[in-house]
């Protein structure tokens, strides 16, 4: 625990879940373990099984993967859970998440290809602390797409859910709900439009990817929930953390050029908003951003020079 301000500060675990990248869960481990308050906090470690057709060098993956978890103490005290079967990541993410939730109340969440700025556990803890009795508040993200900002101490809110090193807590975490069909009877057009930041971005297409069976993911039935809660989240002007992992090495993951990020990492947060509303300007950026990326994302292009190749 630490003192901030006049209040003790207790702090949250954090949950990492791998699989079978073991380079990019050493990067994250690496990063994780420089951070302030890494030897200061709890790590809970899930490793998802071989699936039934495993070839040897995916089988082989796996256990180097668990090796390099096993290799250090990389924070101040590691607990690991090993499957011996293949969950996929939406299941151990749901379940792993609901455990550590039910046990601390709150955690801080990684997955295997996001590295972390020094400050990162800092921020985090913070923002769990100062916002556990706001109850508009459901989320604190990591993770903020590249826009120019004069504030890189400063944390800002939205209405945005961003998955790349998020916290939240119990309370929050227990109304989460992977429902296709759930959602698709609760969401008018309206709620729709609203859900994809005005038409700027298609979260709503995932639910309907997620519907036909064409992926199985967890994180938009929780941007969902709490879209559908009215619930806000928390951000780092700057981003505090880097994915790795857009290499097509994972699930559901392309590469983005335009949410590479190539400066440092490592801004210390000292600002966090008193009144609990939508930072406009920071939200209009935001919501330009997502014009531009979504037009050169990776499925046009292909479908463009698909089109151009074969006339």
């Amino acid at each position: 625990m630490m003192i901030y301000g006049e209040k003790i500060m207790i702090f949250a675990p954090v949950i990492l879940f791998v699989y079978n990248r073991p380079e990019h869960t050493l990067k994250t481990l690496e990063a994780l373990q420089k951070n302030d308050l890494a030897q200061q906090t709890e790590l809970y470690i899930f490793c998802d099984g071989a699936k039934n057709n495993a070839t040897p060098e995916q089988a082989k993956r796996i256990a180097e993967t668990r090796e390099i978890i096993r290799s250090k103490k990389w924070c101040g005290n590691v607990h690991i859970e090993e499957s011996a079967e293949n969950k996929g990541l939406a299941a151990s993410i749901i379940s792993g998440v609901s455990k550590i939730m039910e046990k601390h109340g709150r955690a801080i969440i990684l997955e295997d290809d996001i590295v972390t700025g020094n400050f990162f556990l800092t921020y985090m803890n913070k923002a769990l602390d100062l916002y556990k009795d706001t109850p508009t508040v459901w989320h604190i993200n990591g993770w903020t797409n590249p826009v120019k900002t004069k504030s890189p101490s400063n944390a800002f809110i939205y209405p945005v859910m961003e998955c790349w090193g998020w916290a939240t807590w119990a309370d929050r975490w227990q109304y989460y709900k992977k429902d296709c069909e759930y959602y698709f009877k609760k969401f008018s057009r309206k709620d729709i439009y609203h859900f994809n930041s005005e038409g700027t971005e298609n979260r709503w297409k995932q639910v309907l990817r997620n519907k036909s069976g064409k992926i199985n993911t967890w994180a938009i039935f929780w941007a969902a929930t709490i879209f559908e809660h009215n619930g806000l989240c928390v951000a780092p002007q700057k981003t505090l953390v880097r994915n790795v992992g857009m290499d097509n090495s994972g699930e559901n993951c392309y590469s983005s050029p335009l949410q590479t990020v190539h400066g440092s990492i490592d801004h210390e947060i000292t600002f966090f908003p008193q009144e609990i509303v939508v930072d406009i300007c920071m939200y209009k950026r935001l919501k330009n951003f997502f014009r531009r990326k979504n037009l050169i994302t990776p499925g046009r292009v292909y479908r463009k020079l698909k089109s151009i190749l074969t006339k």
